[in-house]
């Protein structure tokens, strides 16, 4: 999904990664990097930067501290921070290795969470600073800072999103970040500060952001601005925090806070198209479709070309059983993007609920064609070739499907009955024996193991089969009786 605004709630505390004496608060953050000199361990990473990364201290007009957070040394004798950590302040200093230094404020940027201090006759070497357009998901990082006023502790995580966020790209990593590391460094395997660490979320594992580090390189050609007054209620800001927890409740399953956080996200960002997308997902993980549908809709009416949205159109209608709607939207969606594989899926489950198999196989095969491992495309596609009676074909497909989610019951299901119409009844039982354990109330299961057990001519087999049915649904096995039992 595409990256959005922040927020705060008061249910999902975000906690800025600076501390503030009698309370905390949040914003923004940003890593990230790219490999191309030889990489480094984290001992000798943290032995490198560890120089360059101090305790920012802001104090009060008493002199006492305020709030702390880090900073990382980007030139002699300048050091960069996250406004929010120097903003209450009326004087500043550094802390490192026992030695302390008073603190100028030279810089500020409001728009970014940014701020530099001037330190004289510090002697810390800068760091290298990388360009954020050369970071990539996945990337090994490490955050070091002064989490809790602890002075330079180091940890390790990967980069796991780049959100676009303004003019760059906020960094989302594994990387743990601390109260008190807001204004830290966070670094590549090469060494080199990729972003500042900034916030995490409090209500969500491993969502732990930074502000690109070139950043930090602009502000130096910006003009000096006055403090500004903290806007924690901004909805840009607080929109993207709630998208962030949003994806990660969706990655979980937890679809009722979930569908809390898109809902506070489109009523803050009302044309957000993605919120709504992700809305409608997650009303359709609680079975709301009718709300499911409204949000799928207002996404398309937004982001007419974003074929994702379609896609989720689509998966709407199939809920309420609207299949040619759920057919003219998967369409829709294949035509903005051909070589979107889920979407070919769907639309071969819509081909199929409208008893068109051959469309359905096309479909399809279009989508295992894009996407190989792709268990759900399989599956649907040994059921459209059951439907044409083609079960060489279908028992093919199904072996694919088992192959690649060995735990989706129905695809043993429609392997077991694939196997049966080919009079394979010994694979039949196997493949339906595995259907039943994954899910063992599957009356059509036992039924076609039923069956499979008749044509092995083991008849015992069968009445056991008939006596588990009588539990499950009387009707169809009373059926099985006069069908299967009695011949």
């Amino acid at each position: 999904m595409t990256s959005h605004r922040h927020i705060l709630f008061s249910a999902l505390l975000i906690l800025a990664c600076s501390a503030t004496l009698g309370g905390q608060t949040g914003k923004q953050s940003a890593p990230a990097k790219q490999k191309s000199l030889p990489t480094l361990s984290a001992q000798e990473i943290f032995k490198r930067v560890s120089p360059s990364v101090m305790v920012v201290e802001s104090l009060d007009a008493s002199g006492k501290v305020a709030a702390f957070g880090s900073g990382v040394v980007i030139a002699p004798g300048n050091i960069i921070t996250n406004r929010h950590v120097i903003e209450d302040g009326v004087s500043f200093r550094v802390e490192h290795s026992g030695k302390t230094w008073p603190a100028k404020l030279i810089k500020i940027d409001p728009d970014h969470d940014l701020a530099e201090l001037s330190v004289a006759k510090l002697d810390a070497p800068a760091v290298t600073v990388l360009d954020s357009a050369k970071l990539a998901v996945g990337e090994k990082v490490y955050a070091i800072g002064s989490p809790e006023g602890l002075e330079l502790t180091i940890s390790e995580g990967l980069i796991s999103g780049l959100r676009d966020f303004d003019d760059g790209r906020v960094i989302q990593t594994s990387a743990a970040i601390s109260p008190g590391s807001s204004g830290g460094g966070l670094f590549d395997a090469q060494g080199r500060l990729v972003g500042i660490t900034t916030f995490y979320l409090k209500e969500g594992q491993s969502l732990n952001f930074a502000l690109p580090a070139d950043w930090s390189v602009a502000l130096n050609r910006k003009p000096n601005k006055p403090a500004p007054t903290v806007n924690q209620n901004d909805p840009e800001f607080q929109a993207l925090l709630l998208f962030e927890l949003g994806l990660s409740a969706l990655e979980d399953g937890k679809y009722s806070t979930a569908a809390e956080a898109f809902g506070k996200v489109v009523r803050l960002k009302p044309d957000n198209a993605w919120a709504w997308e992700n809305l409608a997902v997650a009303y359709g993980g609680l079975g709301l479709y009718d709300k499911a549908l409204g949000a799928a809709r207002e996404a398309v009416r937004l982001q007419p070309d974003l074929s994702s949205a379609w896609t989720g159109l689509g998966v709407a209608y199939g809920s309420l059983a609207q299949y040619e709607k759920a057919q003219n939207a998967d369409q829709e969606a294949v035509k903005l993007n051909p070589k979107d594989a889920l979407a070919w899926s769907n639309l071969g489950a819509d081909y199929g609920s409208l008893g068109q198999p051959e469309r359905a196989v096309y479909a399809y095969k279009e989508a295992v064609r894009l996407k190989p491992d792709l268990a759900s495309a399989w599956l649907g596609l040994g059921i459209a070739h059951s439907q044409l009676m083609q079960y060489d074909k279908a028992a093919t497909a199904e072996q694919q499907a088992t192959q690649l989610d060995p735990k989706d019951w129905g695809a043993w299901l429609y392997l077991g009955k694939a196997y049966g119409a080919l009079s394979l009844f010994g694979k039949a039982v196997i493949a339906e024996r595995e259907a039943t354990r994954l899910k063992p109330d599957s009356k059509d299961a036992w039924y076609i193991m039923g069956l499979a057990y008749h044509g092995l001519g083991q008849q015992s087999e069968v009445i056991k089969v008939y006596e588990k049915l009588k539990t499950l649904d009387s009707k169809l096995a009373e059926k099985f009786f006069k069908e299967v039992v009695l011949p």
